[in-house]
């Protein structure tokens, strides 16, 4: 590839992924480039997806192996604490997620605050959705079902009954997401329409049950997935 070839690829790429416009992507707050919505947007994608390939690959392996290792770690875990096992922590984690969207689309936060940490659902009210109603703007977000829920890191305690321990899974939902004017009903970002969404919902063990303590975008995926679990040698050797 001759050099200015490449220099153009890098500036079409830098202008995609960081100056386009955004739209608003949910709970968290995150966002995701509007323009893979459209259908040019899907080309690019596409077109993308082929230069990256062998990157796409060598992702999807490392996300298989660290899903492999939680779940066999789980499964020794969840022997000392039922709350661990994978049949009951994927029953959960699949419920806070749609107890969480329903509140957010319902721009209260405390309707769901038994499932979310104090801090966070605090953060994220005052950050987005009590901005948002000062703009007279609302965030519609509907899940239409979820697809999967794999554990990409786990951080297990060493106190009683594993108590403040954290895990990380990669979510990936079919997601209806758009910002709109309460008045015109216009909307401002995002589309109507349904389409799949990844994202990683930090959950932590506190007082008997799991709560959602941070949302990160899917793109951070492989760094989760790279990272070494920390569990107690005592609990279940290292992987």
């Amino acid at each position: 590839m001759r050099k200015s070839h490449l220099i153009i690829l890098v500036l079409v790429l830098a202008l995609v992924l960081f100056d386009i416009d955004p739209m608003y992507a949910g709970p968290g707050g995150t966002v995701v480039k509007a323009i893979f919505k459209t259908w040019w947007g899907k080309v690019l994608l596409s077109i993308l997806g082929i230069i990256f390939l062998p990157l796409t690959i060598y992702v999807y392996f490392r996300e298989y192996f660290a899903v492999k290792n939680c779940k066999k770690q789980l499964l020794e875990l969840g022997k000392r604490n039922k709350d661990f096992s994978w049949l009951n922590l994927d029953k959960n984690v699949r419920n806070i997620f749609n107890r969480v969207y329903i509140a957010w689309n319902n721009q209260d936060l405390k309707e769901a605050s038994s499932y979310i940490s104090h801090w966070y659902w605090q953060n994220q009210q005052l950050v987005h959705l009590d901005e948002w109603k000062k703009e007279n703007l609302r965030n519609v977000c509907k899940v239409d079902g979820i697809k999967s829920v794999k554990p990409l890191y786990l951080e297990i305690s060493e106190q009683e009954n594993l108590e403040g321990s954290r895990i990380a899974f990669l979510i990936t939902a079919n997601i209806m997401d758009y910002l709109k004017n309460n008045d015109t009903h216009k909307i401002v970002q995002g589309s109507n329409k349904y389409d799949d969404e990844e994202k990683i919902w930090v959950m932590e063990y506190t007082d008997g049950q799991w709560v959602l303590d941070d949302i990160q975008d899917g793109q951070l995926s492989l760094a989760f997935a790279k990272t070494k679990n920390i569990i107690p040698a005592n609990l279940v050797p290292a992987g």
